[in-house]
């Protein structure tokens, strides 16, 4: 039986054509002119040895660049459930893209930051330390950070969750309310940022629990909550998501929204599990992927990148009420 054949290579065509190596890498390269004899003769030779042309990761790799910036989104999961990551990440692909720079989605563990990237966004995760981040900084990768710690050496893009929930907490108190509960995100710097926010008009606001944007978890720590019989008026939740859960919990029980229960949320995105509007801090999702994307690039193109805090702004709906 004959042994497996040996795929082409470039020395291969260079023989067939009989020309250099060196000239039948810059036919493909076009980095320098050949001739236009020269050129159909390697290509002639390639074709019919069945070469393909350079490895393009190979090519970039030489470079110095790999084409590809990886987004660390912590659970995938998690990452595609949440409808406030999707239009942040959709902007991001579509500058990088119009780039031609490729977005891999990955998880927060050491292994995906080792791959040659171009540079990396640490996005959503929430966790004040992170294993890959020292060896991407000693490695000079870029990297920007989304609504995470303002590590040295990084771009960092967040939003104003303080002044916006303590806009939100505001609106409330004029409202007359004064027993106010909180429902949290996981402990992660938007979630302290959020919570601290709400404490300088609530200081005694009393804890729900603390969940992702997780919808029958946001109702299950809401049901748990309401059975102890708080007497709050007021339940101020660090996510739309989350606020959506407690609207369908306290319906559950008889309660109206607002008359009984006013809720609160956060993100100002779509709840189609309601058919109320949520009060709620809006934050420009899709001005913060594209802040993060041109902040990439501005990286990776070696330029001095100030960090960025977008604004948001309180909107007013239907989920909240005098006290």
């Amino acid at each position: 039986m004959p042994g497996p054949t040996r795929a082409p290579t470039l020395a291969d065509v260079a023989a067939a054509a009989g020309v250099s190596l060196s000239t039948a890498s810059l036919t493909f390269s076009g980095n320098k002119p050949v001739s236009e004899a020269t050129r159909e003769r390697v290509l002639s030779a390639a074709a019919s040895l069945g070469w393909t042309g350079p490895n393009p990761l190979g090519r970039s790799l030489r470079r110095g660049r790999s084409g590809v910036v990886g987004i660390a989104v912590g659970q995938l999961s998690t990452a595609f459930r949440d409808p406030a990551a999707l239009p942040m990440l959709d902007a991001v692909s579509e500058v990088l893209g119009a780039a031609g720079l490729g977005l891999l989605l990955m998880g927060d563990d050491e292994e995906h930051a080792r791959l040659p990237l171009d540079a990396v966004i640490y996005d959503i995760c929430g966790r004040d330390d992170w294993g890959p981040y020292g060896e991407l900084v000693a490695r000079e990768v870029p990297l920007v950070v989304v609504e995470g710690p303002s590590w040295p050496g990084t771009t960092f893009i967040d939003i104003d969750h303080r002044g916006g929930a303590a806009a939100l907490a505001a609106h409330l108190h004029d409202l007359g309310h004064r027993r106010v509960a909180t429902l949290t995100l996981e402990a992660s710097h938007p979630q302290r940022e959020r919570e601290a926010g709400l404490r300088e008009v609530f200081p005694r606001a009393s804890v729900v629990g603390a969940c992702a944007s997780d919808l029958a978890e946001a109702q299950r720590l809401a049901a748990d909550f309401l059975s102890a019989d708080p007497g709050v008026t007021a339940i101020v939740c660090q996510s739309d998501v989350q606020a959506a859960g407690v609207v369908l919990e306290a319906r559950r029980r008889g309660l109206d929204v607002p008359s009984d229960l006013s809720v609160a949320g956060f993100d100002g995105v779509a709840t189609p599990w309601l058919d109320l509007s949520l009060t709620t801090v809006v934050q420009p999702l899709v001005a913060k992927g594209r802040a993060t994307a041109e902040a990439v690039l501005a990286r990776i193109s070696g330029a001095d990148v100030d960090d960025v805090v977008l604004p948001v702004e309180l909107r007013v709906g239907d989920s909240t009420g005098p006290a």
